[in-house]
């Protein structure tokens, strides 16, 4: 039977938050949750910069177990309400705050041109001092948030090896009560390890393939959000034609990757059906070449970043709609949408 966790007396607490004193970090006790041993400290304002970093708003968490174990949570939030999280685990808090405070805002936010990234993360190690003097921390990557105008793009990335990314899409609500209406293969164009939207009630889903350990994959998730975040910002800043325009080519690519599962027993059934027509005589090559191409389509589906369909993908279209917003059902009827 499993008892409920001591609460932390007056005494507990002064020897917990002593390095939080001695770094001028206040324990907040009206906010702190001394029944569940959950202590939370006075917030910290950090002003913007001329980069364009918005000024963000620090606050400490700090759970404490009877294992002796803690875990201390810092999370920053700009005015506008985005945040970010920094996580680390141990056993001596004094580690943990240093771990922290390695770490600068500025490592959590990202200013670009028409879009803000919040990047939370797992401090795992550190600090380190390194020979020029330079404080590091070994940080893995647990979420990054893309903020653009209407849309907010957030990636998961999941602790276990091996596994992709999630993807989630969430339009913002229009006054007008237009809706965002994107093409399937917004994020596909970009590459083999981008799959393509997936329309669920009042969002997408998608996923990125990430591969290796955890720096690795770190490293990846973070540039991948970086790429993303530019690809979006320009995309729905210009009319849904451009998207057409500048990338038909690899709408093209992400079609026949799609197709890839359907194209498979049509490549079985015709090459059962050519080869008693076909006099391969001195062209060895060629008998190979089709004895080995259904394989070939069944070991690229098997990589594919989504679960195969047996379905023809419908070939990429140019949108005459001038915005990437579709009006609503009322003032819509007759209109296209982006394809």
């Amino acid at each position: 039977m499993s008892t409920a966790p001591s609460p932390l007396s007056h005494h507990d607490i002064l020897g917990i938050v002593e390095p939080f004193t001695r770094r001028s970090r206040q324990v907040d006790l009206a906010a702190s949750d001394r029944l569940n041993r959950r202590l939370l400290f006075k917030p910290v304002e950090h002003a913007g910069t001329a980069a364009g970093l918005p000024a963000l708003r620090e606050t400490l968490q700090l759970d404490s177990y009877r294992s002796g174990n803690f875990d201390l949570t810092r999370t920053l939030t700009s005015a506008e309400g985005h945040t970010a999280t920094l996580q680390t685990s141990g056993r001596q808090p004094a580690d943990l705050l240093a771990r922290i405070e390695a770490v600068a805002p500025a490592q959590q936010f990202i200013v670009q041109p028409g879009a803000l990234i919040a990047r939370s993360y797992d401090v795992t190690s550190g600090p380190s001092v390194s020979a020029e003097g330079n404080v590091a921390v070994t940080l893995v990557l647990t979420r990054a948030v893309v903020h653009l105008p209407g849309l907010v793009l957030t990636l998961s990335v999941p602790a276990a090896r091996g596994l992709s990314a999630d993807i989630t899409l969430t339009p913002s609500p229009a006054i007008d009560g237009s809706t965002l209406d994107l093409p399937d293969d917004l994020l596909a164009v970009i590459g083999w390890d981008w799959t393509r939207l997936v329309r669920k009630k009042d969002f997408w889903e998608s996923r990125l393939r990430l591969r290796g350990g955890p720096a690795r994959r770190t490293r990846r998730a973070e540039q991948a959000a970086d790429r993303v975040a530019q690809h979006l910002a320009q995309t729905l800043s210009e009319p849904p034609a451009r998207f057409h325009e500048r990338h038909l080519r690899a709408r093209w690519w992400a079609a026949l990757r799609r197709a890839i599962p359907i194209l498979t027993p049509i490549s079985l059934i015709i090459t059962v059906l050519l080869f008693p027509r076909i006099d391969f005589g001195e062209k060895p090559g060629l008998w190979l070449m089709l004895y080995h191409l259904p394989t070939a389509l069944i070991a690229l589906s098997f990589c594919l970043q989504e679960l195969p369909e047996f379905v023809i993908p419908p070939r990429p279209r140019r949108s005459e709609l001038p915005t990437w917003r579709k009006p609503s059902k009322e003032a819509a009827r007759g209109m296209p949408t982006n394809g």
